[in-house]
């Protein structure tokens, strides 16, 4: 296995990617980020080699966002950034922002193992033999459960419109 510090400087940025797709803010991406890679290093032996390392650290990411999530009692509509100028560009800006937010809550409303796999699905971008792996089932599973929570996704969506 590969020393925790090539883990670290190989994983840290496409984690930190991952968790700021899921949560639109970088202070919060960089603080999960730091806890997921220690938790990762004080758990390093419950690896267990089932899947990539990055499926797994994905795995414990998605974990501390969606407990982050619980203890912040995630609200779609979040403070607008003063970095936005007025104007066309800032409306535009703020509903793409405000949907984004109404779909993390949409996916946070799914039942598992939709939850799960369309969080990894769609901001970790892992692969269905990624996301097969970590629940021990198969691809196909894997691709069936995406596009079920996909579905219940785009109709809970509908009522935005």
């Amino acid at each position: 296995m590969e020393q925790f510090k090539d883990i670290y400087e190989k994983y840290y940025r496409k984690i930190y990617l991952f968790l700021l797709k899921m949560s639109g803010n970088q202070t919060l991406a960089e603080e999960l980020t730091q806890e997921t890679l220690y938790k990762a290093f004080i758990h390093i032996e419950q690896y267990e080699g089932r899947s990539s390392i990055y499926t797994w650290l994905c795995g414990i990411a998605k974990n501390n966002w969606l407990a982050e999530m619980r203890r912040q009692k995630f609200r779609a509509n979040q403070e607008i950034s003063s970095e936005y100028a007025c104007g066309k560009d800032f409306e535009e800006e703020v509903l793409e922002k405000q949907l984004r937010n109404l779909m993390r809550q949409e996916i946070l409303k799914l039942q598992e193992p939709y939850v799960t796999v369309c969080t990894l699905r769609i901001y970790g971008e892992l692969s269905y033999v990624e996301i097969s792996g970590l629940f021990g089932k198969s691809e196909s599973w894997a691709k069936v459960t995406f596009f079920r929570g996909k579905t219940m996704l785009i109709e809970r969506m509908e009522k935005y419109k």
